[in-house]
């Protein structure tokens, strides 16, 4: 772990152990064949438990494996898609907190306090105990969901159940180990998110020291909004997961899209503000920063603003030496006017309206299709040319 020092990910008894069974390392692309050995623990026995029952296709007044979208969003997108973008994630997660070393954002005489938070950060990745509460509550979920699954549909047959009402082979393997397995690494992701929300905590602590001229526009914390954006991933999936359920209520229960425009509202309302919430931390910081830096600014604009004036507009005619575009004053103030319009528009928060809609996106792109289930490609387009004209 050592090799590590500034990764959320790497690290961990998960980690730990997928390096000792040599499937993750050195020269090695770790997401692919983690990806592939998950769907094949998760969704391979399904399919096979199905084909044998006769439940794999679908048929009518019943819900066959492959015609269970919340199923197949789950394990074939979602959770692909937990793990195929968790390196790229934790590249820009490692490059920030890399940031806060390198760029100096933390005074000299606060460094020791900075590499001591940064130890207890790696402490807590590398601790046994978390992930094994992620494992207990992943296996918890099968006692305390019971053989009801959440996404049987009333009214139906499913590929889950037995003529008796009991458990398939396949629902057992649902229930017992793919629901779990894709809960706890969904759990993973969140315990990565609390630790980066906790190296924001100490780090506003620390009193960073920030400049509020920064070009960025945010007095040098432009890049945490950027890494903030990371978890975005956790929207994706959870909206694949989402959208599959709701496909399958609107194809088998008949639920219109009209019904379920709250739900989407409030989900992609609730998830935007959940992933970006752990900026808050810092909205004291920059709003000191701001406060303070408006003052020191304010007197020396002030003072500049005076000697402008003195020279160019009290001062005698013949004192003038030159055209006042060719003289430096009128450059020098323009310039301070740029730079206290930087200070002034510091956002409360250190993230962009880009930084916004990249995360709504993410929450929203899986939601797309469920309007193709309420209409027609025809009728679609036509609803939005109507919209449009």
């Amino acid at each position: 772990m050592a090799g590590h020092p500034y990764s959320l990910m790497r690290g961990g008894p998960t980690h730990r152990l997928l390096y000792h069974w040599r499937l993750i390392g050195p020269g090695t692309r770790a997401a692919p064949w983690l990806c592939v050995l998950l769907v094949v623990l998760t969704f391979a026995p399904l399919a096979m438990y199905c084909a044998l029952d006769g439940t794999l296709w679908r048929r009518a007044g019943s819900v066959a494996l492959l015609g269970d979208y919340a199923t197949l969003a789950r394990f074939l997108l979602a959770l692909p898609v937990l793990v195929l973008l968790a390196p790229r994630s934790d590249d820009f997660l490692r490059q920030a907190m890399r940031q806060f070393v390198h760029a100096a954002l933390v005074a000299p005489s606060r460094q020791r306090l900075l590499s001591a938070e940064l130890r207890r950060i790696r402490r807590l990745r590398d601790a046994a105990l978390p992930e094994l509460l992620c494992l207990a509550l992943a296996a918890a979920s099968v006692m305390l969901y019971g053989p009801g699954l959440g996404d049987r549909l009333p009214g139906m047959a499913q590929w889950t159940l037995r003529g008796d009402g009991q458990l398939s082979q396949a629902g057992a393997w649902l229930h017992y180990v793919s629901m779990p397995l894709f809960r706890f690494v969904l759990l993973a992701w969140l315990w990565r998110l609390l630790l980066w929300t906790l190296l924001l905590w100490k780090l506003a602590r620390l009193r960073l020291d920030l400049h509020p001229a920064h070009p960025d526009g945010v007095a040098g914390l432009g890049f945490v909004g950027l890494a903030q954006e990371r978890f975005a991933v956790l929207a994706l999936a959870n909206g694949l997961v989402l959208s599959g359920a709701f496909a399958n209520d609107m194809i088998y229960l008949g639920t219109t899209l009209a019904s379920l425009r709250h739900l989407l509202a409030g989900y992609l309302l609730g998830t935007s503000l959940l992933l970006l919430a752990p900026l808050l931390l810092l909205a004291p910081t920059l709003s000191r920063v701001k406060r303070h830096a408006l003052l020191r600014y304010g007197e020396l604009g002030h003072q500049s603003a005076a000697d402008f004036d003195h020279r160019w507009l009290h001062a005698p005619a013949a004192a003038h030496q030159g055209a006042l575009l060719d003289a430096p004053d009128s450059s020098a103030l323009a310039d301070f006017t740029a730079v206290y319009a930087t200070v002034k528009a510091i956002p409360p928060l250190p993230l962009s309206r880009w930084t916004v809609l990249h995360v709504v996106l993410y929450a929203a792109v899986p939601l797309a299709p469920l309007p193709l289930l309420a209409f027609s490609v025809d009728e679609l387009a036509q609803r939005l040319f109507q919209l449009l004209a």
